[in-house]
């Protein structure tokens, strides 16, 4: 089974769009970061509260070592330490990364670490059958409304080809 381990962007979309399940129904044993779920408010974190209870979303506690370790690590000064937390536990654990953050999806590509974003977890939750393309098609427009931060080409590329599925 892969492992991922997802910064809180990947969270509060899915959250906002009301497809946080579809996350722990692929296949993917998930895991995140104290330092991420912090960032999370309270409504968004009542949402995460039962998947870690059930220990679907396992939540990493570092030591204080560990910390240390983070705060050391040669990363780009546009990354946070939540986002420092997420490389170095990604690495440790040999995981793949979801993340939206430009600068966090640079730096794993850089490093050697698979990295995708809330449109590949669209493409996975088309393949999978957990959502069907005019779904995803509406959810991916709501996203839009909220996210600018999204790659318009990309979205615009999956647009059309959901509309034509």
């Amino acid at each position: 089974m892969k492992i991922a381990v997802t910064d809180a962007n990947i969270f509060i979309d899915l959250i906002k769009l009301q497809l946080l399940g579809h996350l722990f129904s692929i296949d993917i044993e998930i895991y995140s970061t104290r330092e991420v779920v912090d960032q999370l408010n309270d409504a968004q974190y009542e949402k995460l509260e039962p998947l870690i209870q059930s220990n679907n979303l396992k939540v990493y506690h570092f030591t204080g070592e560990e910390l240390l370790a983070i705060n050391d690590l040669s990363c780009p000064k546009a990354l946070e330490f939540p986002d420092r937390t997420v490389v170095y536990l990604a690495t440790r654990i040999t995981a793949e990364v979801l993340t939206g953050d430009g600068p966090l999806r640079r730096f794993c590509a850089a490093s050697g670490l698979t990295v995708h974003g809330i449109i590949w977890l669209f493409d996975v939750f088309l393949a999978k059958e957990l959502i069907k393309p005019a779904f995803a098609v509406q959810k991916l427009n709501e996203l839009l409304n909220f996210n600018s931060r999204l790659p318009k080409d990309e979205c615009t590329n999956r647009l059309k080809l959901w509309e034509d599925m």
